[in-house]
């Protein structure tokens, strides 16, 4: 039996706080600095797998921005060591560690993951939106979660009723919720997508969505938003439920 949720809404996921207890040294850079970094990146990588000559044009470019960055002071060596670092004290200050261990009800989409041999799912994310192509921003780590089933389900026996392809992604998930980051490399309809999660849960029970489940997902959303996500779902539901904004 599964207790009284005390999760019930996305916005529950995001942190109380969100000022930054961590000195994030990319946060100096001009948007300029960020881009040429990720190029300076990108040329030691090239070079380092013998993707590019080590005296070749892409080498020039990058002693170009050695350069550059020097003239202003910045030690971008230290940038590119310190990367990773960075991109996990983001992730864990986006985070609402106060939910941890805390049961969960939460309506959203579902993105399969793994399969057990009689095809049934093991493994899935869930989140408050997915666009169809890759090219489409995905939801910040603290809007995914990444699901771990409890029992395999038939998610096509699930969701065998419903008539409208963007309903039958919309699913209720139940659990208990646990701070844990991942990544993920998945498919979309134009090539693969990187997704990063930062909670985890066991799910306990899965139902198909209603019309008002999704309503109070999507009423986070402006009208705009709503309708360049799903053009199809928003004419389904009830415009009593939704934000006019």
């Amino acid at each position: 039996m599964i207790k009284q949720s005390k999760i019930q809404h996305w916005k529950d996921l995001l942190p109380s706080k969100t000022e930054s207890n961590f000195e994030d040294s990319f946060a100096k850079l001009t948007s300029e600095q960020l881009e040429d970094l990720a190029i300076l990146s990108r040329i030691r990588w090239l070079i380092k797998t013998k993707k590019a000559e080590p005296n070749g044009a892409s080498a020039k470019e990058a002693k170009q921005i050695e350069q550059a960055f020097a003239e202003t002071g910045i030690d971008f060596n230290q940038l590119l060591s310190e990367r990773e670092k960075i991109r996990q004290s983001r992730i864990e200050q986006a985070t609402n560690k106060n939910i941890n261990g805390q049961t969960l009800k939460l309506s959203g989409v579902i993105l399969p993951l793994h399969w057990n041999e009689n095809r049934l799912l093991t493994h899935f994310l869930l989140m408050p939106y997915l666009g169809q192509c890759s090219h489409f921003p995905p939801p910040p780590p603290n809007q995914v979660i990444y699901a771990k089933c409890s029992e395999p389900i038939d998610i096509q026996k699930l969701t065998a009723h419903r008539k409208k392809s963007e309903f039958s992604l919309w699913v209720s998930v139940e659990g208990q919720i646990s701070l844990k980051v991942n990544s993920h490399n998945v498919f979309r309809v134009d090539g693969m997508l990187w997704l990063e999660s930062t909670y985890e849960i066991i799910c306990q029970n899965i139902t198909c969505c209603t019309s008002k489940d999704i309503a109070e997902v999507l009423e986070w959303q402006t009208k705009k938003e709503r309708t360049l996500l799903y053009p199809k779902l928003t004419e389904l539901i009830p415009t009593r439920f939704l934000r006019r904004s």
